[in-house]
Order: structure tokens, then C-alpha cells, then sequence
């Protein structure tokens, strides 16, 4: 079935065009209570200003507008799931790869709150998950997509459902399952990158993501997340998961670099 926008792709909000191959990013959002901080300019804040931002800009490029479709998870002591139908966080149980991609030009983010632990590993269960649903539903559906990205964005690290904190040794299982999906084929494959703000614990992170791990500290939220979207496009035919890899971190590493011009020349 085809609706005026193309192939109908499940219940949630109708597909792109089709010009361009489908891009799916997972987007994990810290939104533990560290993410309330600091009292007079609190991150979630910030956040939600850049999310808001960020589908705004968005919707005006035209070939973001066409490849891009996103899926927001949320995870504090639970995790959660953007459904784009109901326009709300819905719990990581009810999570569906029909439903909970949107086109990013169409996003209308929920208004996130800081509150609980950082049960980051069940997070990134449900990120995994959806991701290999996804790729497996526009594949049955024959919509072309590319390998699905699932960013990590994150200021502080790993605890267990009790808010102890979790060591290396822990985080080895999903470690080795995350290289394992990356050096996957069709449709299990995905390639997981990880952001780090002010107080991410890197060493526990490059644990997870070796080559995926940038730490973004004193950049703001808007612009993570206009360079997470524009390097998701730049990289979606990148063969190898770590040529991904390379190719974020030398974007970040130019962007750095403007920035820091742009600094020195005020």
C-alpha cells in the first residue's frame, strides 16, 4: 500500500518521498538526574531547546528531510521510547520498529525530564533491537535503507537498576555484542558512536565504542546534534564500521578546528 507520500511504512508517521535510501539514527538520551544540573542552567533544558531546534532546521534541508528518520530512546532508571503517534514516552516494553521511526523533518520531541539512575545497558538493549527491526522491516518492505546509526548521548556513566555504578568488567557482555552487530551483515548490522558531555566517565565509554567515542564538552546541544544528523549522512555509505568511526571523529575534529578559529579570531 502507498499513501501521497510513498510506501506506507507502518503505523506511525507516513515515510519520506523515497528519493534518497533510508538513514535510521537511534538517538539515546541520558536523562539521568545528573542531566538536572547545574541548578541555574540545568542540561535537560538545554536539551530540549536543542531537540526542538534541531527538527526545526532540519525540516528545512531538503535531503535531511528525505533520509533521515529518527527514533528517540530516553533512559533515566527506565527506559523509554518516543511514540511519534501518541506524542509521548512510552516504556522500552511497548517499543515497535513500525511505529517509532519518524522522518526527522516531522519530529515533534516530547518535553524531556532528569530524573533517576543511568541504566545505560538496558538502553542500549532496546536501541540494538529496534535498530535490527527496522533495517528487517524497510528490507521486507523493499524501501532501500542504509545501515542504522545509534548515537549515544551521555553526561555521566553506567549504574545498575540500584544506581551502583558499573566497571569495566560489566559493560564487557554489551561491549562484545556491539562489535559483534557492527561487523554483522544485513539486517542485524548497525554501527553505535558515543557522545560524551561534561562529566562522562571517556574511559568507560571508549569500553563500549574504542572507536566511536567522542567527548564534545563545552559544545552546546544544538550543535551535537546538527553534527550528529549531518555526519549520519555523510557516513551511510561508509563501508566498514570503523572507516564510520574515522570519518565522525575527523568531521568532529574539523568542526573543533573552525570553532576554534572562529574563537580566535573574536
Amino acid at each position: 500500500m502507498t499513501t501521497a507520500e510513498g510506501p506506507e511504512l507502518g503505523s506511525g508517521a507516513a515515510g519520506p518521498s523515497g528519493l534518497y535510501e533510508r538513514q535510521p539514527i537511534i538517538i539515546v538520551l541520558d536523562v539521568s538526574a545528573s542531566m538536572a544540573r547545574p541548578a541555574e542552567a540545568p542540561r535537560i533544558a538545554e536539551v530540549n531547546a536543542a531537540l526542538a531546534d534541531f527538527s526545526t532546521r532540519v525540516a528545512a534541508q531538503a535531503r535531511m528531510r528525505e533520509q533521515v528518520e529518527v527514533c528517540l530512546i530516553a533512559f533515566g532508571s527506565e527506559v523509554r521510547v518516543f511514540d511519534p503517534v501518541a506524542g509521548t514516552l512510552v516504556d522500552a516494553e511497548h517499543a515497535d520498529p513500525a511505529r517509532d521511526f519518524v522522518p526527522v523533518g516531522r519530529l515533534e520531541p516530547p518535553e524531556l525530564r532528569a530524573d533517576g539512575y543511568t541504566a545505560l545497558l538496558p538502553a542500549l538493549d532496546v536501541a540494538l533491537r529496534l535498530a535490527a527491526g527496522r533495517r528487517r522491516q524497510l528490507a521486507e518492505q523493499r524501501v532501500p535503507g542504509l545501515r542504522p546509526l545509534v548515537w549515544l548521548l551521555t553526561d555521566g556513566a553506567p549504574s545498575d537498576e540500584d544506581g551502583r555504578p558499573l566497571d569495566a568488567e560489566e559493560l564487557a557482555p554489551m561491549a562484545g555484542r556491539l562489535r559483534a552487530v557492527e561487523a554483522a551483515g544485513p539486517p542485524e548490522d548497525c554501527v553505535f558512536l558515543a557522545i560524551g558531555v561534561r562529566g562522562a566517565d571517556r574511559e568507560l565509554l571508549e569500553v563500549l565504542a574504542p572507536r566511536g567515542t567522542l567527548m564534545l564538552e563545552g559544545v552546546n546541544f544544538t550543535e551535537i546534534l546538527k553534527f550528529l544528523v549531518r555526519s549520519s549522512v555523510r557516513v551511510g555509505r561508509v563501508t566498514t564500521s570503523g572507516e564510520v568511526h574515522d570519518e565522525v571523529t575527523r568531521e568532529a575534529e574539523e568542526r573543533r578546528a573552525l570553532r576554534d578559529l572562529e574563537v580566535d579570531l573574536l
